[in-house]
Formats: C-alpha cells, structure tokens, sequence
C-alpha cells in the first residue's frame, strides 16, 4: 500500500466500518486525511483475511482523533484462568480509574448476550499524525489492559501450584517421567506423565514461568507460561507463550497445527510465540503449513519426542528448544 492508495480509501470510507491500513504508512497520514466520523484499523490482508495488529480503530472526531478499544470475546474461546466477566470487570476499573486520574478514557460500550461479553473504550490523544495518535492510544490501552492481564497472571501461578501439588508433581526425576510417558498402561495416565514432563522442561528456562497447565477431553494438553526471559531470541516474543502437548499414538497434522495457530490469535496481540508438541513426532503437512505461514508475525515451533528426550538426556532443554526456534525461524 502507497500513500496514494491509502488516501483514497481514507476518503472513500464510511462511519460504519473503519478501513484496514498498514503500519509503515501511518507515519505519512494525519489527521486532515480522515473523514470526521471515519477511522481505521491498522494490519495486514494475509489470504483473503484481515489480520489486526490491534483489536480496535481510531477515529476522527472534530478536530481530534481518538482510539476505540475493543474486547469482544466469546465464552467458548476464552483460555484465561480467570473468568470472562472478571477480567472486562477489572478492564473496565481501571478505564474508569484512569478517567478520574487523567480524563483521556472513557468506557463506550459494554454488553454481555449470554455467548459473547462485550467491552470497549475510548482513548483521547492529542497526537494529529496517524501513526504518533496510533501509538499514543495503544500505550494506554496497555497500561489500562495491565492490571487484569497481571491478575489473571497471579490466578494462573496459584491454580499451577495447587495442581502440581494435588497430582504428587516432583516425586519423579526427568527421566522417569520419560519412562512414564513412554512406558504407561493407559492414555491418562500417559497424558499426566507429559503435563508434568512438558510444565517441568519449560520451567528451567530462564525467565519462564507456567500459569496454567490443562488435560483435555481430547487428551490434549494446553500449558500457558509467562515469558520473562531475557534471552535476546525470546525476549523479542510476546509476554505470554503458549504450549500445546499432543498424547496421541499417531502424527500431529495440519489440521492442529492450524487450530493451534488460531489460539495464539485469539490472545490478544500477547502471544506471539507457541510450542507445539507431540510426542510421536509430526506429518510432513505440517512441514508445508509452516512454510505457507512464514511471512506471519506468529511463530510456532514444533517439538517432537526425541526432542524432549535429548533435553533430558543432555539436561539442557533451552538450548534443545532455541535450536527448534532458530529452525522455524528460518523456514
């Protein structure tokens, strides 16, 4: 998109739905290219599909330009440890807490129809170029997002602590817990061994701490870790990193690979960075996803189980999962 492009399609816009513009030519844009009453959203179109850097838009109103946070969330796909309601419950604290403090916020929509629980907010900047008011809002939203992100945070460590002490977690070395995994008479069994295994590797990353460790039905396992590492490959990453364990006796494919893609997504611009694991290795399908997917600003690594087998057997899985990464990375 050139500044010609993005100027018609700013003038062309209407009230009811923003136009999609790409970061790198917010910084020729102001305020007087704008409709007043029309905004835009900033991303890319990847096959078809919007892919927002943001979930919300910024507007012009008058003589200002104001940003409008969006978190539109349905029940089924919220991962949090903490409640759907409780979290926009403490999003919506802080909007408010801020209106008093600084008056640059304000709470603008909210609804809950049983499936979906809405909440959005306005942003006041003062900031005129597109790309200084984009930033400008995005900063606060953060700030605002910060505490119910934290909190969910602190719910997810304690649930991790009660649940590793309530299944025995720590009574079996690294390599009997491969033994387990390998060696069990049932899948339950087998799924806890490589919770455990999987929670335990990542936990002797520097910086890395897991929040939330979940078996599912689907004798899948979903582990949500922080990333506080200062290594310079990972710190470039979001602030949450997901793991996604595969129990199963065959090949993950494309089709979880795509799923899996699709809750990092759904993590609102915090994850950037996701394992995929399965212990019976992968399909070559999964090879071709992840070279259709290379330009994407998501990365998912995948790790096999001679993969955590190596990091047992040389106690060193961050060197073991840093080499995965700098192999997706140069897919």
């Amino acid at each position: 998109m050139n500044e010609k492009q993005a100027r018609q399609l700013l003038r062309t816009a209407n009230e009811d739905e923003p136009v999609l513009l790409t970061p790198a030519i917010l910084q020729k844009l102001d305020l007087s290219d704008v409709q007043d009453g029309c905004g835009f959203q900033v991303g890319q179109i990847k096959g078809g599909v919007h892919h927002l850097d943001w979930n919300g838009a910024v507007h012009r109103r008058g003589s200002a330009l104001v940003g409008e946070a969006d978190h539109t969330w349905t029940r089924k796909y919220w991962y949090s440890p903490i409640g759907l309601e409780q979290y926009l419950d403490l999003v919506r604290r802080a909007v408010e807490a801020r209106q008093k403090s600084s008056g640059d916020t304000e709470v603008s929509y909210q609804d809950d129809d049983g499936a979906y629980v809405a909440l959005r907010f306005e942003i006041a900047t003062a900031e005129t170029n597109l790309s200084k008011a984009y930033l400008a809002v995005r900063r606060v939203a953060e700030q605002v997002e910060e505490a119910a992100s934290d909190a969910a945070d602190e719910v997810g460590k304690r649930i991790a602590e009660v649940a590793a002490r309530l299944s025995g977690w720590g009574s079996l070395t690294l390599d009997a817990l491969v033994d387990a995994v390998e060696n069990a008479s049932n899948n339950q069994a087998k799924g806890r061994s490589l919770e455990e295994l999987c929670a335990r590797l990542f936990e002797t990353v520097a910086g890395m701490t897991v929040t939330q460790r979940i078996l599912t039905e689907t004798e899948e396992i979903d582990i949500s870790l922080i990333n506080g590492s200062d290594e310079a490959r990972l710190k470039r990453e979001g602030a949450i990193i997901l793991a996604e364990c595969k129990n199963w006796s065959g090949k993950c494919g494309k089709n979880e690979f795509v799923v899996f893609r699709s809750k990092l997504e759904n993590r609102a611009q915090r994850a950037t960075l996701g394992f995929l694991i399965s212990w019976n290795g992968f399909a070559e399908t999964v090879t071709k996803e992840m070279l259709r997917g290379s330009r994407e600003d998501l990365l998912i690594v995948p790790l096999a189980g001679d993969d955590l087998r190596r990091a047992v057997r040389d106690s060193d899985f961050t060197k073991v999962m840093l080499r995965a990464w700098d192999a997706a990375v140069a897919m």
